[in-house]
């Protein structure tokens, strides 16, 4: 009797060991996946904040231009105040000359008068005088002319480089937008595998975008848009990225994977 006792207290001591060596075995995964799972928040929140930074990095490059733009404003401004100047050099050099060309005709118009066969030196040098002056009004009106085309072609080059400054600007803002998406989950279809976002076409929004799924400091997991459409977007449940133990719901916020870079 005491050797079958014997026997079964030894067989009861394997099995206990048995068991405990599987249940050490199974925590150990346990840890190891938990493991997992905070490094992976860890490298969740390095990109968030990367992200952040990136947008600051934008604000500030964007405040740098405005600040470009104010100058080039300037300038423009003072172009065209030199611009108006020029233009009012030239309409008085202009009525300089039709005066002076008024009075031409009126002393052509007394020589007319005067006796057959007089010549008066005087009056003919005086109206060579005049000719003279005229033709320099003319040339002053020419170079005056010159000068308003040239100054014309300047502020049509200032005008384009704040075109294209303005333009840079709307395409830094569209991104600067796009990457500070942050819309919600509005609705999941489990069967089929896909989400509706509230993030649409004014978001920047394109196919294939990757977007990823979060519920407060944590990551659910990964969607790929399909379709945008004017206020929604449908995105499907990308394999393998859902979190195990977790779902997707309704009202996780979804963010971009990759910023767009200016």
């Amino acid at each position: 009797m005491t050797k079958v006792l014997f026997i079964l207290s030894a067989v009861v001591i394997i099995v206990a060991g048995f068991f405990a060596f599987q249940n050490g075995r199974e925590f150990a995964e346990v840890r190891s996946r938990i493991h997992g799972v905070n490094q992976s928040i860890l490298a969740e929140k390095k990109t968030e904040q990367k992200g952040l930074k990136e947008v600051a990095d934008v604000k500030s490059a964007t405040e740098k231009v405005q600040a470009d733009i104010d100058v080039e404003a300037e300038k423009l401004k003072a172009q065209r105040n030199k611009l108006s100047q020029t233009d009012s050099e030239v309409a008085t050099t202009e009525e300089a000359l039709a005066a002076k060309e008024k009075k031409k005709a009126e002393q052509d118009l007394q020589l007319e008068k005067l006796p057959k066969g007089m010549n008066p030196e005087n009056m003919v040098e005086s109206i060579q005088k005049m000719k003279k002056e005229m033709l320099e009004y003319q040339g002053q009106a020419e170079i005056k002319k010159k000068e308003v085309a040239a100054e014309e072609e300047k502020v049509a080059g200032i005008q384009k480089r704040l075109d294209e400054v303005n333009h840079k600007i709307e395409e830094r803002r569209k991104n600067f937008e796009r990457n500070s998406l942050t819309s919600r989950v509005i609705a999941v279809n489990y069967d089929w595998g896909f989400v509706i976002i509230d993030a649409g076409k004014s978001t920047g929004l394109t196919q294939d975008t990757k977007l990823i799924v979060t519920r407060g400091a944590q990551t659910v997991g990964k969607v790929s848009v399909m379709s945008v459409e004017n206020k929604n977007s449908m995105a499907a449940i990308v394999p393998d990225t859902v979190v195990n133990g977790q779902v997707i719901m309704p009202g996780d916020r979804v963010i971009l994977e990759n910023l767009v870079q200016n």
